[in-house]
This record gives C-alpha cells, structure tokens and sequence, in this order.
C-alpha cells in the first residue's frame, strides 16, 4: 500500500459512480471539487456520488471544496486580440470597456480597481505568464502597456499581478455562496485561494463557524439527523502569490493544511525557485504536522496523451521523496481523456519511489524546535515502534490532532487511526501514512484499547505474535490530549 496519498479533481468526466469506483480502487484518496467551473447542482451530484461510492467500498475519501477566489481575468472580448511585441495597448476596467475612447488597443479587465497600487515598470502577466506587459504610464481610465511578447489573448484569461497587493478581499460574494454551499452538503476540507496573511484564514474560520450555525439551526425540527460534527471543514491555504510566500510562517499557523499550487505561483516568482520553495514548505509543514499537498501540473500532458513525460515523472517522484502528504491531479482527471490511467500511473510512481532508499526520512532535529508533551510523545511512539520493530503504531484519536504527530515522522511500517466521528475519519484520508477506521465511543481508557486490540485483530491488519505501539490520551474523549504511550503484543 502506497503511503503518499492522491488528490484527484472531479469533473465532467470523473463524475459517475462508475469512474469514481475505479479512481478510488486505483489509489485516489481525497476528491478535489474545483469552485471556479460548474453549479451547485453538478457539485451536488458529484458528492452524492462520492459518498455512495466511498460507503460502498468501506474507503474513506475526503472531499475538498476548492474556492475560485479573486480572480482578476480578461473580460469579454468580441474575438481574441492578437497581440504583438512592442506594441501599446491600455487596459481599462471592464465597465469603462466600450465607452473608453483611447486610440490604443483596448484590453477589459474583470477587476475594476486592478490599477489602484501599480506603478510604472511593473509587470502585468496573462495566461499564467504566456503574454507579459510593462506599465509604462497609468492614467484616470486605465493603464497604457507595452508588449513585451506576441500572443493571443482570449476572453477570461487569468492576469497576475506580481509583487503587487491588488487590495482585493479573498473571499468572494461567489465563494461566500460557494461556502455556504459546501457547508450544508458536508464538504470535509476548504481550500482558500490567493491567500495573503493569516487573516484571510481567520476570516474564513468565522464564516464557516456562521454558516455552520446557520445550518445547523435550519437543520433542527427538520430532521432527527441532526449533525453533530467536531470537526468543521478545515482550511488548505493555497500558496500562489508572493505575499503568502513572504508571510508563509504565520499563514501556517493559522491554517489546516499547505496546498502548493506552483500554477499561478510559478508566474508570481521566479521559476527556478519554485522547486526550491517546495522543499522548504513541505519541511515546515512537517515541523507543524500539518498535511501539504503538491499541486499543479503533475501529469499535465495525460490530459491529452495516455503516458505522461519522463519529467512529469520525476516531478510526481521528487514530491513523494520530499516527503509531502499528497500530490494532486487537476485536468488530468477533472477533463482530461485518461482519469483512470493518470491515477494508475501517479499510484506507480508512487510505490516505486517510496519502495526505493531515496524516500527514507533521515533522522533529523528539525522536529525539536518546540518542546511539548505531545512533541516528546510523538517522537518516543516512532523511536519505540522503529526499534521494538513493531508492525504497526496504532493511534485512537478525536479530532485527528495525534494521528498527523505521529504522521510527520513519516513511520514506514503501518499507522492505524481510530476514531469515532465520521469527519475526522475522512480528513485522514489526507495525511500521509494513514489507515483510519471508524470504532465506537469509549468511556474508559481500557474499554478503548480493548476495543482497539480486538479490531485490529478482527481486520487481521497484525497477526498474532506482532507488536503494536498504541498511542491516545487519559481521560478519553478529550481533544488534543495526546499523553499515553503502550507496547501491545497481539
């Protein structure tokens, strides 16, 4: 079993029962559902799907609800503008668009405001980098640039802004319906586009509290199955801009989790230093054991060829020994013509590298900047299994606080997590390693690994004879009281 976990986008052609069974049996993990295409009705059926099929196959697959965001694109164009090098054109606001009356070649921008903080010799890029301008003057209408490559530029084509605060809000008025959305369908994980600062999480944490209540009150005397969720959708900070590299460390703390979405942040820095900035965000992620996905491009030529490049593979494969949680699809399966055989092939790569010596984490102190009993427990539950060689560190967990502790040390043998609330059993479907299993509440310390022991046994996960290491916390039922550490022989 592979222990780096698959993000696989859903779309028009992942979407049936049918392909998701087979996704799923291929190695996907967690289904990304991207807010910035299709209705709330496809989403819906999509889900529907999604938690048929996972019931079905007793599989835990989390559910990302992946928010559009801030945008700023090309508006509408009659037909695509051609472009040539050294060539003027002025952008204008999309509503100023067709009563504008300057001579030069006019380009309608989705975001009225887009010109408030640029300056002259700022860089304006188009279509993830293809097209690039220069402002040379800013005007009371709009911005006079210069054409620095031919292209084509079409009707909604991204635009960046590098090294530049746009001053635009981070949640949308569309992904605030998009959440609310997401909320009452039950989505486990919220990834938050073009994040800035911590605050753009922190804002986002009280709308999903708000929207959570709200629901919550709707659904009492509606219904006898009233949710009771402990844990709320947790938020995945997409890394794409400057700002969220300059300010990474306290986005960090905030946050549930790291996706690097090297797409828009290859055009917002350098590109050689993106390889570079992954390694270092996926070691600070498993200082803070917090789950990293690497995103973007993985298998990018399998949306249209049934093999991907032998750099593709390499990139696939250099994630995995960076040690990330979980490398993701995006086209590829959401409209690619090979979903299936794009997760077949990234679940390849994956065993393949991880079977190798290049995947094994060096002991290191990296994880010693904090001391802490959960710190120190962690740390004594891995160092024990790995010299007892135990087959399997069993963790009985609440809110999934203890299962990604242990997790960071990335143990190679097997990491089984227990846990009694259906969401949490889902969101561990993100974390590197992990097993989870649903098991009934446990008043007593005793009744829990008592129950623990017999599972495992029961699933025949251990034989008898092997010993396990289980790791929980006493009293039981309390969050983030990892303080108990116990040798098991089966």
């Amino acid at each position: 079993m592979k222990q780096t976990k698959i993000v696989a986008t859903i779309g028009p052609v992942s979407g049936s029962k049918d392909i998701l069974e087979k996704m799923i049996k291929a190695g996907m993990n967690v289904a990304r559902l991207n807010f910035s295409h299709g209705t709330h009705k496809s989403h819906q059926e999509i889900i529907k799907n999604i938690r048929q099929v996972s019931k079905k196959l007793d599989e835990p697959i989390a559910i990302i609800q992946d928010l559009q965001g801030p945008r700023i694109r090309i508006g509408d164009l009659k037909e695509n503008l051609e472009v040539k090098k050294n060539e003027k054109v002025f952008l204008v606001p999309e509503d100023d668009f067709k009563k504008d009356e300057n001579k030069l070649k006019k380009i309608p921008v989705s975001y009225g405001d887009f010109a408030r903080n640029l300056k002259k010799n700022n860089f304006i890029l188009i279509a993830d980098g293809m097209i690039q301008l220069k402002v040379l003057e800013k005007k009371e209408n709009g911005v006079e640039c210069e054409v620095l490559n031919k292209g084509i530029i079409s009707s909604q084509a991204g635009i960046n802004f590098p090294g530049v605060a746009t001053q635009i809000s981070v949640i949308t008025d569309k992904d605030k319906k998009d959440l609310q959305f997401g909320i009452s369908q039950g989505v486990d994980f919220v990834a938050l586009s073009f994040v800035g600062e911590a605050k753009d999480i922190l804002e986002t944490k009280n709308l999903i509290h708000k929207y959570y209540s709200e629901f919550s009150q709707k659904s009492i005397g509606q219904s006898s199955k009233k949710d009771q969720r402990i844990s709320f959708p947790l938020i995945i900070a997409k890394i794409e801009t400057q700002e969220a590299i300059k300010n990474f460390d306290k986005i960090l703390e905030t946050a549930d989790g790291i996706m690097i979405a090297r797409g828009d942040l290859g055009v917002e820095i350098s590109q050689e230093k993106v390889p570079l900035i992954q390694k270092e965000i996926i070691g600070k992620c498993l200082q803070k054991a917090k789950p990293v996905i690497v995103a973007t491009q993985m298998l990018n030529s399998m949306i249209r060829f049934p093999r991907p490049t032998r750099a593709e593979v390499s990139d696939v494969a250099n994630a995995v020994v960076d040690h990330t949680d979980a490398v993701m699809l995006s086209g590829e399966t959401a409209f690619g013509q090979y979903p299936l055989k794009s997760v077949e092939i990234m679940a390849k790569i994956i065993k393949e590298t991880e079977i190798s010596p290049y995947d094994n984490l060096a002991d290191k102190n990296f994880l010693d900047s904090e001391i802490s009993i959960p710190n120190a427990l962690s740390k004594s539950a891995y160092y024990l299994a790995k010299n007892i060689k135990a087959k399997a560190i069993l963790a009985a967990t609440l809110s999934g606080f203890t299962a990604r502790m242990i997790a960071r040390h990335r143990f190679e043998e097997k990491l089984i997590v227990m846990t009694n609330h259906p969401e949490v059993y889902r969101q561990m479907s993100l974390i590197w390693g992990v097993r989870s299993y649903i098991m009934p509440e446990c008043g007593t310390l005793d009744e829990l690994i008592s129950r623990a022991v017999n599972f495992v046994q029961d699933k025949k996960i251990v034989n008898s004879g092997d010993k396990i290491v289980i790791v929980t916390g006493q009293p039981v039922s309390v969050q983030e009281n990892m303080n108990l550490i116990k040798v098991q022989k089966i």
